[in-house]
């Protein structure tokens, strides 16, 4: 973790001068060294998400909550076709507060194994240590991810999200690798 970190910060001070660093390689940058939930996707990267004359504006970034939380909500869209896709990172050990990472892995593979009536839910293999997609209704997809000590979300909600699953899982493999 310390030499990516500190590879980041030497790319960053190597491209400032160039005038090589974009808004785009900043907000990477930044997530790679802080967390910062806005910095783990990019708009071209969730832009296939939208219609394609939707345009996805920049991500807001909440203020950082206790135990490290750091969340991005991206909108667009009006009325029935608004959609909100919510990105939050979160220290596992302050949101399962007395659970053993073991435990926080069971509980995300186990909605997995067992889904409610009406549920969609699978586990998404390859991602950290446990990872699932799960949907309770047709208008919110949340996929899930445990990794580093830290829980990764991604929520989309919105008309007909459960039917954008696979692009969901693969913006969670996305930013899984900025993490």
């Amino acid at each position: 973790m310390a030499k990516r970190v500190a590879f980041s910060i030497i790319l960053a001070l190597a491209l400032v001068p160039t005038g090589l660093v974009t808004p785009r390689t900043e907000r990477l940058v930044a997530a790679q060294t802080t967390s910062n939930a806005c910095g783990l996707l990019t708009i071209d990267e969730i832009q296939p998400l939208a219609p394609v004359n939707e345009k996805i504006g920049d991500g807001v970034g909440g203020a950082s909550q206790p135990g490290g939380r750091m969340t991005c909500r991206y909108e667009w869209g009006t009325g029935t076709g608004r959609y909100i896709l919510n990105v939050i990172v979160a220290d596992a050990s302050v949101m399962f507060a007395g659970k053993s990472p073991d435990v926080i892995k069971q509980g995300l593979a186990a909605p997995a194994a067992t889904p409610a009536a009406g549920t969609v839910s699978e586990a998404i293999p390859g991602v950290g240590e446990a990872a699932a997609f799960k949907s309770d209704s047709p208008f919110l997809a949340t996929t899930s991810a445990f990794m580093k000590g830290r829980i990764l979300q991604l929520n989309l909600d919105g008309y007909a999200a459960r039917d954008k699953k696979d692009q969901v899982i693969a913006l969670l493999k996305t930013a899984s690798a900025r993490l």
